[in-house]
């Protein structure tokens, strides 16, 4: 049988770098979820009713918003 080795040692991990490496991937998600939907947005003005004035209306308080709040 193979032998068992009982040390159990938490890993060496840079706690900090992992932290720093989760506020870029949250601001990325933040980021580009407002930009899809600004997209969105700004697609369905050039095909549909939209109006492009309250596209960009909706598009300036979504960054408005989010940069605010989040």
């Amino acid at each position: 049988m193979a032998a068992h080795n009982h040390d159990h040692q938490p890993p060496a991990m840079d706690y900090a770098e992992h932290e720093k490496t989760y506020a870029i991937f949250g601001e990325l998600m933040k980021w580009g979820t407002a930009v899809s939907v600004i997209l969105v947005l700004l697609v369905g003005s050039i095909w549909g009713p939209l109006p492009w004035a309250f596209t960009l209306l909706v598009s300036a308080l979504t960054i408005g918003v989010i940069a605010k709040f989040f």
